[in-house]
């Protein structure tokens, strides 16, 4: 997808964000990646921070499971 080069228009762009994650069944399963939904307001830096939360989230949910 091309974006309008934001340099010639000389205003911010915002990209284009996927829709919101399905529900995938298992409630602890969407709370953790309910979290996506704060990626586009974050900076950029911030946001390896919150994929790493998420990550570490979903790791703790399925060890949990595997009790």
């Amino acid at each position: 997808m091309d974006l309008p080069d934001s340099r010639e228009s000389g205003s911010q762009t915002r990209p284009q964000w996927p829709a919101p994650a399905e529900p995938t069944g298992d409630e602890s399963v969407n709370s953790i990646v309910a979290e996506l939904a704060q990626i586009p307001d974050l900076a950029v830096s911030e946001h390896e921070r919150v994929y790493q939360r998420i990550h570490d989230g979903l790791l703790a949910d399925l060890e949990t499971e595997a009790d």
